[in-house]
């Protein structure tokens, strides 16, 4: 039987172990909680771009309806700001025993039970004035704004897509059954995946993605019509990923965007996603050939020199030898090989 000092020694080893262990999952349950409160934040603040685009044009009528969403958002902001600095205090010094924070973070949780609560009353109160406007907004921008300008980007696979143009830049990249468009901008970049998983099903997919923290992403214009299976979010330090996942015939297309969390001036790339969906899916059949691979990379190639970048991939791409036809001309088969004859040109 072991001795009282000894149980006390192995409780006292084993206390910084549990501490750390508490402040580990505090900051997987923040995090959580901050995602959900920045999408909050934005969804608000889309409504309230929208309605000073009606105030602007001359529809008065919601002049107090923008009033009240610009109050609520920064009723919103305050809490998300609370969570970010929570984050921050247990992301300082990851390696810290939670009772020497014990007392910061007591007094950011009682900022936040507060906020939280009266966040969720404003959120309420701003439901009815975000149905009401939600409409108006979509009619005014439907009528009124241009068309988007779209860029078209081609993969090595030969697949293409049409995506919005903004600021910073596209590159397209991938393989066969990848296709990877990275956007840069300023100092910061995403990357957008979309890959077909061969005899796959998208449920097998789902559970793949270990987060505890993935959450449905509410279906939006440009998701609604794609016939997703399931799509999901979830955090990862100072980024934001979006998952989703489509059946096709040859096993389960998923999309992945990988982008810096919510900040200030960053695009929404969810159209880049909802484009790179069906591209990939339609394209979820045989591949192309050699030939044609090699032709599309050097179409991208020229079009990236043509607007100033480096054609060196062009010149480093082998040649491409003509396939022989059966009969010199009509028809587009290779011809045959004989067992034990070899091939000869001219011959």
């Amino acid at each position: 039987m072991r001795s009282p000092l000894v149980v006390l020694a192995l409780c006292a080893a084993a206390a910084p172990v549990a501490a750390d262990s508490k402040t580990k999952e505090l900051e997987v349950g923040y995090e959580k909680e901050a995602v959900a409160c920045r999408t909050r934040a934005d969804g608000v603040t889309k409504v309230a771009t929208g309605a000073k685009a009606l105030v602007d044009g001359g529809q008065n009528q919601h002049d107090a309806d923008l009033a009240t969403l610009c109050a609520g958002l920064a009723q919103v902001q305050a809490y998300c700001s609370e969570l970010t600095a929570t984050l921050a205090i247990l992301r300082t010094n990851p390696s810290a025993a939670y009772r020497t924070l014990e007392r910061r973070l007591d007094d950011q949780d009682n900022k936040i039970r507060k906020l939280r609560q009266s966040t969720k009353k404003v959120l309420d109160d701003l439901s009815p004035v975000i149905s009401r406007l939600v409409p108006q907004i979509n009619a005014r921008v439907s009528t009124a704004a241009p068309a988007a300008k779209r860029e078209h980007i081609a993969f090595p696979s030969g697949r293409a897509v049409d995506v919005p143009v903004l600021a910073g830049r596209y590159k397209a990249s991938g393989a066969e059954a990848t296709d990877v468009l990275d956007y840069a901008e300023a100092k910061a970049s995403a990357t957008i995946t979309a890959a077909l998983v061969a005899n796959a099903t998208c449920e097998q997919q789902r559970k793949a993605i270990a987060a505890t923290d993935a959450a449905d992403v509410a279906p939006t214009d440009a998701t609604r019509s794609l016939g997703l299976a399931w799509y999901v979010g979830y955090a990862r330090p100072a980024r934001r990923l979006r998952v989703a996942c489509r059946t096709t015939g040859a096993g389960t297309v998923v999309v992945t965007l990988d982008e810096p969390a919510a900040g200030t001036g960053w695009p929404e790339l969810e159209p880049v996603l909802a484009a790179m969906m069906p591209a990939r899916s339609a394209a979820a059949g045989p591949g192309l050939t050699p030939r044609a691979r090699v032709q599309n990379m050097r179409r991208v190639a020229r079009a990236r020199a043509g607007a100033g970048g480096d054609d060196r991939r062009s010149r480093d791409l082998p040649a491409v030898a003509p396939r022989r036809t059966v009969g010199g001309r009509g028809s587009a088969s290779p011809a045959p090989r004989r067992r034990g004859h070899r091939d000869s040109i001219g011959a």
